[in-house]
């Protein structure tokens, strides 16, 4: 029914069908043949004929302001769309487990496209997961691997495992130790659930050894403060172990577990102009890959 008012607007203003035509760039008889549609469909008279003359009614008089209302907004409607499209409007939601993996391509993605409002909520995994599927976010960043239907997901990076502990700590003056080593450090682990949690426990089941003790802490931030303050040492994965000049970090010898890093996004929605857009932010590696090497040839070479 658009096409048929876009007619009638036309040859109002244009005052004639022929200039309608011209204008719309369709046949006169086209023109001519959707205005009937809307008197025949409606009952009513927009124009009064005589010959070829036409004069518009009371109706068509009324009809008018509503018809360039509807163009109007088809308008918006249109640059709107071509902004979002062109990614000189809308927004972008990222959620993630830390910042630690995604700040680099949020500041890359931020530098490249200024317009796009962003937002980057951090929670667990199950969370973060729940709100993708829900379409509360539109990125997801984990460590935890899911197969589930509907999400296609991208290893963004691959880290070792290593030790941290406040540089006065015994082990501190060690580049790498054995994981038998661990049986010195009271470690500090986060909560049941944690990816890195699992890892820690399947290090110390295949070496065969305890801790000297376990403190339970919610955060990867509140344990680097007890690290910091002296209370004992983590197993991190690499990328997550932040440079700090009372900190250490020290490679696990012959301990091959290593953590992937995905970010996931609905398959449905792939072809999102910001998704494509932020995924093409992400550094194939860069130096932490670089430093990730070197700790690994650490960790075997020691």
């Amino acid at each position: 029914m658009f096409d048929q008012l876009k007619a009638f607007h036309a040859t109002v203003r244009q005052g004639s069908i022929t200039r309608a035509a011209r204008h719309l760039g369709v046949s006169q008889p086209t023109i001519a043949a959707q205005i009937r549609q809307i008197e025949q469909l409606y009952g009513v008279e927009l124009f009064y004929r005589s010959g070829r003359r036409l004069a518009v009614t009371e109706t068509g008089i009324a009809l008018l302001p509503l018809v360039e209302q509807m163009i109007d907004f088809e308008a918006q409607a249109d640059i709107m769309l071509r902004n979002v499209g062109g990614l000189f409007e809308g927004q972008l939601r990222i959620g993630a487990t830390g910042p630690y993996y995604i700040m680099d391509a949020i500041g890359r993605f931020s530098k490249a496209h200024p317009a796009i409002a962003l937002t980057c909520r951090i929670g667990n995994s199950e969370d973060i997961l729940n709100a993708l599927h829900e379409f509360r976010i539109d990125l997801a960043v984990s460590s935890h691997r899911s197969d589930a239907d509907g999400l296609e997901r991208r290893v963004i990076s691959t880290d070792p495992l290593v030790l941290v502990v406040h540089h006065s700590h015994p082990l501190a003056r060690f580049e790498a130790i054995d994981a038998a080593r661990l049986a010195d450090v009271r470690l500090l682990i986060r909560e049941t659930g944690s990816v890195t949690r699992s890892c820690t426990e399947e290090i110390l089941a295949k070496a065969g050894v305890a801790p000297a003790s376990l403190a339970e802490i919610g955060s990867r931030e509140a344990i680097r403060e007890a690290i910091l303050h002296g209370v004992g040492g983590s197993i991190f994965p690499l990328g997550e172990a932040e440079r700090h000049p009372d900190l250490r970090v020290i490679a696990l010898r012959d301990v091959d577990t290593t953590i992937d890093e995905y970010i996931y996004f609905l398959k449905a929605r792939r072809q999102s102009p910001a998704i494509d857009a932020f995924l093409a932010c992400i550094a194939p590696g860069g130096d932490r890959g670089e430093q990730s090497k070197r700790m690994r040839e650490a960790s075997v070479g020691c």
